[in-house]
C-alpha cells in the first residue's frame, strides 16, 4: 500500500524524533495551559458520554410513562448537561489554541535569532525563499499539530475510552460486534499516515523552492526586463511549480484516501447496530431507552473516528514541519564567542595585526581568497587597500569584526586574538561601510540612527552633513523622515552610500572599514567627503578600501593585494617610485580620468555642431 502511494518504506525515524523532542522542549514552557486544556478537556469528555446516557434516561421517563414532573426534571438534567458540555468545549479549544499560538511565538521568535547568530557564509549555501517558507508555512503546521492535532489527539481516546465503558454496560455483546471493524484502523493509519509524512515533507520543500524562486524574480525584475528575459524567467518558475504541483497532488492522494477509508468503521459500526441492535430489542434483551443511549454513543465515536484520518494528516504534516525546522535550529554558528572570552571592560584602542592569514570560501579550500597576509595597522592610523577586481579586499574587511571565521592566531586587535574577543564588544567597536549600502525601508533619519535608535535629532544631522547628504534633503518629500522604501529604492546610489557612511560616522567608532563606500559618487562630492573625513579619521583606525588610486593616496600605509596576497606595501610616493602595480593601477586612473574630461569637453563642441 506505502508502495502504491509513492512512498518509501523507510522513514526518518530518528530526525522526527529529535525534531519532536525540540518541540516538546517549546510546550514545557506552557505546562499550566496545556494542564488547564486537560483538565476541561478530561471535563468535556466525560460530558460527551454523559449527554447520550442522559438522553436514554429520559427517554426511559416516556417509555415507561412517569409523572409529568420527572420527564421535566429529566429533560432538564439533558438541557443542563448539554449546555455545560458546549461551555467546557468553548475553553478547552480556547487554552489549547491560546498555548498553540504561544509556542508558534516562542518559535519564531527562536528561528529569527538562529538566522541573527548564523554568520555570512550560511546565507551562501541556503536560500532564502526556502529560509521564508520555514519560517511561515511550517510555522503554521507546527501550530496547527500543537493545536487542533493535540486537541483531537487527547480528547478522542478519552471519548472512545468513556464511550466503551458505557457501551459494555447496556450491552457487551452488542459492544463487541460494534467494534470489530475497528482494530483495522491501526494498520490503516500506519501505512497512510507514513505516506502522508512523506508527500507533506516533501510539499513543504517545494514550497521553499517556490518561495525563493519567486523571491528571486521579484529582486531581478529590472534585469529581467532590461535582457527581455521574461520568457525564461517564466519557464523556470513553471518548471518549479510544476513539481510542487505534482508534490501537492501526491499529498492530496495521500491525505483523500485516509479519510475515505476511515469513513467506512462508522458506517459498519451503524450497519450492526441496525441489524444486530434490532435483533436484540425484538427479543426483549434491550429496551428502546437502552437502544437510545447506545446508538448515540455509537454516533458519539462515528464522529471522531471520521475525523481522524484528517488529524492523523495534520499531525504528520506539522511533524514534517517541525522536522524541518529542526534542522534549522541545530546548525550551530561557526562564529560565536570564546568559550573562555577575554573578560575585560577596557575600550578597544584599535591596533590591527594580521599575522600569516589564510582565508578560504566553504568548497573552495583549494582556492584561497587570501594568503600569506602579515600586516600590522597601529591605532589611530589609516591603511588604504587597493587592487585589482577579486584580489580578496572585500574579504579582508569583513574578516576584521569576524563577518567571516577567522583562523585562530591570524588575527589581532590589540594584541588579543579576535576570537577571544566577545563579539558584541568587537562589532560595537567597529563600523563597517560596504559598497552595496542597504537601507532598511524606514525613513532616512531610522537608517542613519540604525546602530543608534537613541541618537539625538543633532547628532543625526551632524552625520548627514559629514556625509555630504544634507545637499540632497531638499529633493526628499519629507525631508530626512522620507521613507526610503525596500533597499533604499527611493535614493541614488549615491545617495544610498552616503546615507550607510552617515550610519557608520554616527556610531564613532574606534575602527572604522570603508569597502570602496564612495564608488557611485561623483569626483567633486567625494572629495568634499574626504575633507570632511580628515576631522572624523583623527584618533580613529581607518581600513580604506578602494579600486580608486586617489581614494588611498593620503592613507598612512597603503598595501596592493592581488590574487589573495599582499603583492606591494608603502606610502603613495613610495609605491608610485617602485613601478609595480600600484603604480600601473594610478596610471591606468589617470589616463581614465583625462579620456573622460577630453570627452566631456567636446561634448558642447558637437552639440553646437548639430544645432548649427
Amino acid at each position: 500500500m506505502a508502495a502504491a502511494l509513492g512512498v518509501p518504506e523507510s522513514a526518518a525515524a530518528p530526525a522526527v524524533r529529535a525534531a519532536l523532542r525540540r518541540l516538546w522542549s517549546y510546550a514545557r514552557h506552557n505546562l499550566w495551559l496545556y494542564g488547564l486544556w486537560l483538565v476541561t478537556a478530561i471535563g468535556y469528555a466525560a460530558l460527551t458520554v454523559a449527554v447520550p446516557l442522559t438522553v436514554g434516561w429520559a427517554v426511559e421517563a416516556v417509555a415507561r410513562g412517569l409523572p409529568e414532573p420527572e420527564l421535566l426534571r429529566r429533560v432538564l438534567a439533558l438541557v443542563g448537561v448539554t449546555l455545560l458540555r458546549g461551555l467546557l468545549r468553548f475553553y478547552s479549544r480556547t487554552l489549547v489554541f491560546n498555548a498553540a499560538r504561544q509556542v508558534e511565538y516562542e518559535l519564531r521568535n527562536d528561528l529569527f535569532r538562529k538566522l541573527q547568530e548564523l554568520p555570512q557564509s550560511f546565507y551562501g549555501r541556503w536560500r532564502t525563499g526556502d529560509l521564508m517558507s520555514r519560517c511561515v508555512n511550517d510555522i503554521n503546521a507546527v501550530r496547527m499539530l500543537l493545536g487542533v492535532g493535540a486537541l483531537n489527539v487527547v480528547q478522542t481516546p478519552l471519548i472512545y475510552a468513556g464511550s466503551l465503558v458505557a457501551m459494555f454496560q447496556i450491552d457487551w455483546q452488542l459492544a463487541l460486534l460494534v467494534l470489530l471493524p475497528y482494530p483495522a484502523f491501526i494498520a490503516i493509519a500506519r501505512v497512510f499516515g507514513r505516506a502522508i509524512h512523506h508527500w507533506s515533507l516533501l510539499t513543504q520543500e517545494g514550497l521553499g523552492q517556490l518561495s525563493n524562486q519567486l523571491q528571486e524574480g521579484i529582486a531581478g525584475i529590472a534585469v529581467v526586463k532590461a535582457y527581455g528575459m521574461e520568457p525564461v524567467a517564466a519557464r523556470r518558475f513553471d518548471a518549479v511549480n510544476q513539481e510542487l504541483f505534482r508534490r501537492q497532488l501526491g499529498n492530496v492522494r495521500a491525505n483523500a484516501a485516509m479519510p475515505a477509508v476511515t469513513a467506512l468503521l462508522p458506517g459498519a459500526s451503524m450497519l450492526v447496530i441496525l441489524v444486530a441492535g434490532g435483533a436484540a430489542l425484538a427479543e426483549g434483551r434491550l429496551d428502546v431507552a437502552r437502544f437510545f443511549a447506545f446508538a448515540m454513543l455509537v454516533y458519539e465515536i462515528s464522529w471522531p473516528t471520521f475525523l481522524l484520518g484528517w488529524v492523523v494528516a495534520l499531525v504528520q504534516r506539522g511533524a514534517a514541519a517541525m522536522q524541518r525546522l529542526e534542522e534549522l535550529l541545530e546548525i550551530q554558528p561557526s562564529i560565536r564567542d570564546d568559550a573562555a572570552p577575554l573578560a575585560t571592560d577596557e575600550p578597544i584602542r584599535g591596533e590591527i595585526e594580521l599575522r600569516d592569514l589564510r582565508f578560504a570560501y566553504p568548497g573552495a579550500e583549494g582556492r584561497p581568497a587570501l594568503h600569506g597576509i602579515s600586516l600590522r595597522i597601529p591605532a589611530g592610523s589609516t591603511l588604504g587597500v587597493v587592487g585589482p577586481i577579486g584580489s580578496g579586499k572585500t574579504t579582508l574587511a569583513n574578516l576584521i569584526p569576524r563577518v567571516l571565521e577567522v583562523p585562530p592566531g591570524t588575527l589581532f586587535i590589540d594584541g588579543v586574538d579576535v576570537n577571544q574577543i566577545p563579539l558584541e564588544r568587537l562589532r560595537r567597536s567597529i563600523a563597517m561601510v560596504p559598497q552595496d549600502a542597504f537601507l532598511f525601508s524606514l525613513t532616512l533619519a531610522e537608517n542613519v540612527a540604525f546602530g543608534r535608535p537613541d541618537a539625538s535629532a543633532q547628532e543625526i544631522a551632524l552625520a548627514v552633513q559629514r556625509a555630504q547628504l544634507a545637499g540632497d534633503l531638499a529633493e526628499l518629500p519629507q525631508g530626512i523622515d522620507t521613507i526610503v522604501g525596500e533597499r533604499g529604492i527611493m535614493l541614488s546610489g549615491g545617495q544610498r552610500q552616503r546615507a550607510a557612511l552617515a550610519r557608520a560616522l554616527l556610531l564613532q567608532p574606534r575602527i572604522l572599514i570603508l569597502d570602496d563606500t564612495l564608488s557611485a559618487v561623483d569626483a567633486g562630492t567625494q572629495a568634499a567627503i574626504q575633507r570632511e573625513l580628515e576631522q572624523v579619521f583623527r584618533g580613529r583606525t581607518v581600513i580604506a578600501i578602494s579600486h580608486h588610486v586617489s581614494a588611498v593616496r593620503h592613507a598612512d600605509q597603503i598595501v596592493v593585494l592581488d590574487a589573495g596576497g599582499i603583492a606591494e606595501r608603502g606610502t603613495h610616493e613610495e609605491l608610485l617610485r617602485a613601478r609595480g602595480l600600484y603604480a600601473r593601477l594610478a596610471r591606468e586612473e589617470e589616463e581614465e580620468e583625462t579620456g573622460s574630461a577630453q570627452a566631456g569637453a567636446s561634448l558642447p563642441l558637437l552639440h553646437a555642431g548639430g544645432g548649427a
